[in-house]
């Protein structure tokens, strides 16, 4: 049996990790890109089997993935779920995931927190997942696929507090360079519509949500933080930088 994945990943780390549990439990299906902004309804019954995930934002989830799931039904469908984060915390993040996944229908049975390169500051954890990381999501994936046959399916217990950590987001957008040559790969790709039309080096800070995924497909590297913004960011990251980690699972 393949498995279904839904996901945000602006910067592409959560994606990989997402697409590699699947392919350990059976192979890919159907894929719910949670970063498209114009993905239509979907529903999931309850003999299929879904993967979960999104990145940890300041030890929540996205607020984008709350509102996208809100378009995805689930009928008492089981779920594995995970977050990666950039080896600080993730803290609230996972709790919320299974918090609304239970809302829209879903069973979170088994759960993962991954350690994955920082999308603000990628020398942070830069070298994971690594193959040995891959090789523990594997056993993981053959323990989760275990959870899916259970007779009676019960929600899994994660880390986490209610109510959720206070979070937002840094008061700025992405600045833009002269290496910039408007071929609109971030226009198009932007999950939040953030970016100007006629003019990529304009994005609404109303509407960026500093997901990074425009700095991290520009084929110019014409995109970056502000220099005082990654300055702060690199600067409150220093005491953790170089930790390892542990990934954390969750039956």
């Amino acid at each position: 049996m393949k498995f279904s994945i839904v996901y945000f990943s602006a910067a592409g780390h959560t994606e990989k990790v997402v697409r590699h549990i699947a392919e350990q439990l059976g192979g890919v299906d159907r894929v719910v890109d949670l970063s498209d902004p114009f993905l239509k309804a979907c529903d999931f019954s309850k003999d299929e089997r879904v993967v979960v995930g999104c990145p940890v934002y300041g030890g929540r989830i996205p607020s984008i993935v709350a509102e996208r799931l809100g378009k995805v039904s689930f009928d008492a469908t089981r779920v594995v779920t995970l977050v990666t984060y950039g080896n600080r915390a993730y803290e609230d993040a996972l709790l919320e995931l299974n918090d609304v996944l239970l809302t829209r229908g879903a069973i979170p049975v088994a759960s993962a927190a991954i350690v994955a390169q920082h999308s603000m500051a990628p020398s942070v954890a830069a070298d994971r997942p690594t193959a040995t990381d891959y090789q523990n999501l594997s056993v993981f994936s053959r323990f989760a696929l275990q959870k899916y046959d259970e007779l009676h399916a019960v929600p899994v217990q994660v880390p986490g507090n209610r109510p959720y950590r206070a979070w937002s987001k840094m008061p700025v957008t992405p600045v833009v360079s002269g290496k910039c040559i408007h071929c609109g790969q971030c226009i198009q790709k932007c999950p939040t519509m953030a970016i100007w039309i006629t003019d990529p080096k304009k994005t609404d800070p109303s509407k960026c949500i500093l997901c990074m995924r425009c700095v991290a497909i520009c084929p110019q590297q014409a995109r970056q933080l502000p220099a005082q913004a990654k300055e702060a960011i690199e600067k409150k990251l220093a005491p953790v930088a170089k930790l390892t980690r542990e990934n954390e699972f969750f039956f």
